[in-house]
């Protein structure tokens, strides 16, 4: 029997190696058969991914940053700092820089939130409920004793002031007050005027308390 050649059974065996159907193995009693991703199982876009494993892609509307952090700290839940927080009454006045008079018609735009308020003839914006918000950096080392805000004040004829570090407390009304300087014929650069309050004093002894090491003790333990 004449036997063709190996050059003619080649083709034959490729043509042959790609009808071939890879299936799943069977599951065995009791088991629920694991779904294959068409795409894996296709050599689409997720090829190479294991199968019953969750590619590391946001969810169709979601994107990349909005997912949930690991739980870092051993809370037993992911980490977010987007929960609902407690909230207390604010009210801010604007004066003049120079002449600590009311500045009315200003407006003030919480940043966290975007509330925008506009001031009356006194120089106060009404009272209106604010977040009371504590940096979740710090949560897991040193109980802040206070929330922080900041606000940005605008009228015309003025630098803008942005006010950081307005300090909230739960059930506590809070007043503010934010100094605004008229821009003069003389200047310039017109810039944002910045005023940073600063953390309470005895949450700033508590976190140099935290870190601090016996062969480097530097002032040694801090009291208030």
């Amino acid at each position: 029997m004449n036997v063709p050649p190996f050059s003619l059974w080649c083709p034959i065996l490729a043509v042959t190696a790609a009808l071939v159907v890879v299936q799943p193995p069977a599951p065995s009693p009791g088991q629920t058969p694991m779904p294959v991703h068409p795409h894996t199982a296709q050599g689409g876009a997720n090829a190479g991914t294991a199968r019953g494993t969750t590619p590391n892609v946001a969810t169709p509307g979601q994107a990349a940053a909005d997912r949930p952090l690991p739980d870092r700290f051993g809370t037993g839940r992911p980490f977010s700092p987007y929960v609902p927080w407690p909230t207390s009454r604010l009210r801010v006045r604007v004066i003049d820089g120079r002449t600590l008079e009311p500045l009315p018609g200003a407006e003030v735009v919480l940043i966290e939130t975007e509330q925008r308020l506009t001031t009356g003839p006194d120089g106060f914006t009404p009272w209106f409920d604010a977040p009371v918000i504590r940096n979740p950096r710090y949560r897991p080392m040193v109980a802040e004793l206070h929330g922080q805000l900041g606000v940005i004040a605008y009228k015309n004829g003025y630098r803008d002031s942005i006010h950081l570090g307005i300090r909230m407390h739960e059930g506590i009304p809070t007043e503010t007050t934010v100094w605004m300087y008229k821009i003069g014929p003389q200047d310039r650069r017109i810039e944002p005027v910045l005023y940073q309050e600063p953390y309470h004093h005895i949450w700033l002894v508590e976190l140099a308390d935290k870190f601090r090491s016996r062969t480097q003790p530097g002032e040694g333990p801090e009291r208030p």
